[in-house]
C-alpha cells in the first residue's frame, strides 16, 4: 500500500477525542513520510484553545504535540473508498483506521477522510472528519 503526498487534518475539536492513556486530543494531522509512501506521521495536539466568532482557534495552551509514526495497511476497498489500518510499532498507539473518500482520479485532487477511533474492546469511540488535499494519489 502506497500513499503519496497525503496531508489530512481536523479543525479544532471543541469536544476532545479521547485516545489511549487518558490523552484528549483537540487537533489531529496525518501526513505521509518517507519515499516509500507506506508510513504516516500523526501529530496529536492536546492544547485547549479559545474560539473566535468564526469558530477558529485563537489563544491556545503551549504543550508540544505528540508525534507518532505508523505503517499503513489496506483493509478494504469499495466504490472508490479505501479503509486503511494504522499500525504502530510494537502494537503501541491508539487503535485507528482511516477511511479515504474517494480515491484520486482524473481531475480529482481533494481527499476527504474519516478517522475511526476504536476503544479497548473494539467498539468505535469516535468518527472524526478530516480534510485536506494531496498533490498525488492513493495507490493500492
Amino acid at each position: 500500500m502506497k500513499i503519496k503526498n497525503l496531508r489530512l487534518e481536523t479543525g479544532y475539536l471543541v469536544e476532545p477525542i479521547p485516545l489511549q492513556k487518558g490523552i484528549a486530543i483537540h487537533q489531529i494531522q496525518i501526513a505521509t513520510i518517507g519515499e516509500e509512501g507506506s508510513r504516516v506521521q500523526l501529530s496529536l495536539d492536546s492544547n485547549r484553545c479559545t474560539i473566535d466568532s468564526f469558530g477558529e482557534a485563537k489563544a491556545c495552551m503551549r504543550v508540544a504535540p505528540i508525534h507518532l509514526e505508523a505503517d499503513v495497511e489496506l483493509l478494504e476497498e469499495c466504490d472508490e473508498k479505501q479503509l486503511l489500518a494504522l499500525k504502530f510499532e510494537g502494537g503501541n498507539g491508539p487503535a485507528l483506521r482511516l477511511a479515504l473518500l474517494p480515491l484520486c482520479s482524473a481531475g480529482k485532487q481533494a481527499i476527504v477522510a474519516r478517522l475511526l477511533v476504536f476503544g479497548e474492546t473494539g467498539e468505535i469511540k469516535a468518527i472524526v472528519p478530516m480534510q485536506g488535499s494531496s498533490a498525488g494519489c492513493v495507490v493500492a
